[in-house]
């Protein structure tokens, strides 16, 4: 009994659990972006149940598929991951993709089942597997597939958007948004085990949800966005400003943190008052989520 709490925590880190819910967060505001530009109920509450399900089961695959993947590299580099760590075996990590793939596809045939039009949805999914899989094999071998892991969270964002319709014009910017500030992110993670900052290009891809300030027309917008650029600017001086006491690693976390305010905004802007201080809240609990089990 004394190793179950141990090996549930070892799963969680495997599955970056404490960057789960902002996979929830997205969901939600794709979602309720889609109904309101469309003039469209919401989903029911079976349809949401099973996107969250869906979307909540690659998510863990595809971190799950990372480790699996990078475990000779995390050897060589002395990454402390928990198969290098001897903590699980690669064959219960490719057995435990294998299962949550499974699951995922079998809530997607479900999900199909009710809704209007679910080629849209079927095709969102698909992209979406296939940028999960093409990040996880190609991005210790090419700098620029960071791209992919920004095209995971667009796709995801359209995925929720089509378990209603036909995804609306606003989504495609914001899930082009969500991309950009993702590949900017990840292009620093590439270099976070040497705790460098190669260059400062990242950042500036960081700053593409300002865009969404175009769209503004309520107050609520401009507080959460000056609460996203003071978080964000913040955690630059404290752990990437000063080259003596840099902290990559932290700064993405702290980038990590704050995809709910993206999704704030998104909210703001689709005029959801409640969702948007649902994903403040979000956003206040996730630092804490990430001192248990490490986001990175």
């Amino acid at each position: 009994m004394s190793q179950t709490p141990r090996s549930l925590k070892t799963w969680m880190t495997l599955g970056r659990v404490s960057n789960l819910p902002t996979v929830w967060t997205n969901t939600l505001a794709a979602a309720l972006l889609a109904s309101s530009a469309g003039a469209l109920a919401p989903p029911s509450w079976l349809v949401w149940i099973l996107l969250l399900f869906t979307l909540s089961l690659l998510y863990l695959a595809g971190m799950l598929l990372n480790d699996l993947l990078d475990a000779d590299w995390d050897q060589q580099h002395h990454n402390p991951r928990p198969i290098t760590l001897g903590l699980v075996s690669r064959q219960q990590v490719r057995l435990a993709t294998v299962l949550l793939l499974t699951l995922a596809a079998a809530s997607v045939l479900g999900l199909s089942q009710l809704i209007d039009q679910p080629h849209w949805l079927l095709a969102s999914v698909s992209l979406l597997v296939g940028c999960i899989i093409g990040y996880n094999v190609l991005h210790k071998k090419y700098a620029h597939s960071v791209w992919l892991m920004g095209a995971c969270r667009s796709a995801l964002y359209l995925t929720a958007a089509a378990s209603l319709a036909v995804p609306p014009e606003p989504i495609w910017l914001c899930a082009i948004l969500l991309g950009v500030y993702i590949s900017g992110l990840t292009y620093l993670a590439r270099n976070e085990h040497n705790n460098q900052l190669l260059s400062r290009l990242p950042l500036f891809l960081m700053l593409s949800p300002l865009a969404l300030a175009i769209y503004a027309d309520n107050l609520w917008f401009w507080p959460v966005l000056l609460l996203w650029l003071g978080w964000l600017g913040w955690h630059y001086r404290q752990h990437l400003a000063d080259p003596q006491q840099r902290k990559v690693r932290a700064f993405i976390g702290a980038g990590l943190a704050a995809l709910p305010l993206f999704d704030a905004l998104v909210m703001a802007v689709a005029n959801q008052p409640l969702g948007s201080l649902l994903c403040v809240l979000v956003f206040f609990l996730l630092p804490h989520f990430q001192r248990w089990i490490k986001p990175t």
